[in-house]
């Protein structure tokens, strides 16, 4: 993978989106350090699902990755008898009214389907694959600033570090956001969605015995007025996930979770049928959660810090999209910061700057879809409501926009971009260059080889394009 890169990548936060830029930067010979606050490597949460676009990225970030997460994921065709819905993502299903347990799409995601596993599972596995010299336990930031030598670390603990560039990856909390953009981060901090959700986890029995075979053992969305449920079988179809959300415009409370009784519970699940309203009655922990979201932010990065996943443009999980979004900036960013002329702090402010260009329009646009999202699962979304044409054709366009991105070429899109900020030319000079796929483009210069296209000082510029 060619020689170390002059330089080492700070990464804050040891989650998923931290863990799996790490292992892509490691395979590509970039250094790296890891600091994370706790004690030991550990996940808030139990499900966690990739859609097909991230699958497709993993393997583009370490082969490993992607072995990984297949050899531990539950597919539909764990369930004996259910393997005709290995490519089903979501059988969407009436939750009431006349059509109730009826269902109304199946919706497929290509090739793999719903595929689900547990994060903690997830994240031990990462975890083999980084060395643990490069990491730092018990050291949660504080603040950084940047210095005439590098970006200075200061920690809670009253230890300091420094680093050549900072890459972000503590969470929707972030402090290394806070630091980079200190008077946006006072005025944009997370935010309530408008919508709460109680969960539960349940053992395949009960879920059968409450719902049936197939409700219980094919993921399944239930679309009712102002709520919506959802569950989907984990641990290899032994469990069962399961979740209720409603639409609410206010959260008065301090804590993000908070106690609530089973009245409230019931009251909630009113109107949402009989599958729902048995699940609901067999829930033990009826604490609310309230779902947050992060406005958008103007840049991604600043000099020499950057910022990934959650840190970013945390998002509803309404369309289960989040962690899917983070591994898709790990793998631009490993792109980018292993590219061969990648050579100094001031290159990787170049490639941090390509990187917000690429990946915070489409980030963004998933936070805003996955909250419209939400409004589409609870029937009330403007123009679409409960009609079941436009569902059907409202989640299929959705849904497509998401998963067939061509996570290559938005690598690619994002060295396109990096090098214009590189070119000490005149952009418009050279700007028709980039209308021609980056891998057919060669750039030469007297006396000096370029990689990906080509053109000449002076008055007379062009190009050419070479067979791939």
């Amino acid at each position: 993978m060619g020689p170390p890169r002059p330089f080492t990548v700070t990464i804050i936060g040891g989650g998923i989106g931290g863990l799996v830029l790490a292992v892509g930067l490691l395979r590509r010979q970039v250094p790296v350090q890891i600091y994370e606050a706790a004690a030991a490597f550990a996940e808030i949460g139990l499900g966690l699902s990739i859609g097909p676009a991230a699958h497709r990225a993993m393997p583009l970030i370490d082969p490993e990755i992607r072995a990984i997460y297949d050899a531990l994921v539950t597919t539909h065709a764990d369930s004996p008898g259910y393997e005709r819905y290995k490519q089903t993502w979501f059988e969407l299903v009436w939750a009431t009214g006349d059509h109730e347990g009826e269902t109304l799409m199946d919706l497929k995601a290509l090739p793999s389907g719903q595929t689900t596993l547990r994060r903690a599972d997830f994240l031990a596995a990462l975890v083999a694959l980084v060395p643990p010299e490069i990491v730092h336990f018990g050291k949660r930031l504080n603040q950084l600033a940047e210095t005439a030598d590098g970006v200075r670390l200061q920690f809670e603990d009253g230890t300091t570090a420094m680093a050549d560039v900072v890459v972000g990856c503590d969470g929707i909390k972030s402090k290394v956001k806070e630091s980079m953009l200190p008077e946006e981060s006072a005025v944009k901090q997370p935010r309530y969605s408008g919508m709460y959700g109680y969960r539960a986890v349940f053992d395949m029995d009960e879920m059968v015995a409450a719902v049936g075979d197939q409700r219980a053992r094919v993921s399944t969305m239930y679309l009712g007025k102002g709520a919506y449920a959802i569950s989907y079988p984990i641990m290899r179809a032994k469990k069962v996930n399961f979740g209720l959300y409603i639409l609410s415009e206010s959260w008065d409370h301090d804590a993000w979770v908070r106690p609530a009784s089973r009245e409230d519970m019931r009251r909630d699940a009113q109107g949402m049928g009989r599958y729902v309203q048995a699940l609901v009655e067999r829930m033990p922990d009826p604490s609310q959660w309230a779902i947050f979201e992060h406005p958008h932010l103007s840049t991604y990065t600043k000099s020499r810090v950057a910022i990934l996943g959650d840190a970013a443009h945390a998002s509803t999980p309404h369309q289960g999209a989040g962690a899917g979004q983070a591994i898709e900036d790990a793998h631009v960013l490993a792109e980018l910061l292993s590219d061969p002329r990648v050579n100094s702090v001031d290159d990787v402010v170049n490639a941090f700057k390509a990187y917000d260009q690429v990946r915070r329009p489409r980030s963004q646009h998933v936070v805003t879809t996955s909250k419209e999202n939400a409004y589409l699962l609870c029937l009330c979304l403007d123009g679409v409501g409960d009609k079941e044409d436009k569902l059907r054709e409202t989640f299929q366009q959705r849904l497509r926009w998401l998963w067939d991105l061509d996570v290559q070429e938005q690598a690619e899109q994002a060295r396109r971009k990096m090098f214009k900020f590189t070119c000490p030319y005149p952009q418009t000079k050279i700007e028709r260059l980039f209308d021609l796929p980056w891998s057919e483009i060669r750039i030469s210069e007297k006396g000096k080889e370029w990689d990906d296209a080509q053109y000449y000082i002076g008055e007379v510029w062009h190009w050419s394009a070479r067979p791939s």
